[in-house]
């Protein structure tokens, strides 16, 4: 007989109502999971600031523990690999930088339960590197056009590359077949 299915939904607190994911359980110690981000801080009224973030990522993780039943898959240690991608545009002061961006890692991750197994939260920590190639632009009138530089550069990031306190809400569903 088949137990039923695990799959999860979570958002990631640090940065609300900005980004969303799923993780499907393959077995009692395996899940693979996908996130998207989209954190979006539009310019103020003077046109000085701007932060704009369109991501994913999707990850392997294996969970520690043996004897897993459905109730506490997905819950306590992992650890994870990851890649991810996407694309940017950061503006401070009317100096910018926009790229693509790849990324890969590690990360821990802790579930705990909580309301009666309703909801988990999720501590993560990630390690891993970061390539991006720059365009810098600059601004020189307040909601100007942006002139960008005739140039590119190179950004290569090793350290962390991942945080987060997710709320994830687990779903459980009916085996294949209807067992």
């Amino acid at each position: 007989e088949n137990a039923p299915e695990q799959f999860y939904l979570r958002t990631n607190l640090l940065s609300p109502l900005t980004n969303f994911g799923a993780e499907y359980c393959i077995g009692n110690n395996w899940s693979v999971g996908a996130d998207y981000y989209f954190p979006w801080m539009p310019r103020n009224k003077n046109h000085k600031n701007c932060f704009q973030l369109l991501g994913w990522n999707v990850e392997g993780r294996y969970w520690f523990g043996k004897d897993r039943t459905v109730e506490d898959r997905l819950e306590g240690h992992s650890v994870g690999l990851s890649v991810a991608s996407g694309y940017y545009d950061f503006e401070k002061d009317f100096m910018g930088n926009q790229g693509e961006f790849v990324s890969v890692g590690a990360d821990y991750l802790y579930s705990l339960p909580v309301c009666k197994d309703r909801l988990h939260l999720e501590f993560t920590l990630g390690l891993g590197w970061i390539y991006s190639r720059v365009k810098p632009y600059e601004v020189y009138t307040e909601g100007g056009f942006a002139y960008k530089y005739s140039y590119e550069k190179n950004f290569n990031w090793w350290g962390p590359v991942k945080a987060g306190v997710s709320l994830v809400v687990p779903i459980r569903f009916s085996g294949r077949n209807g067992r």
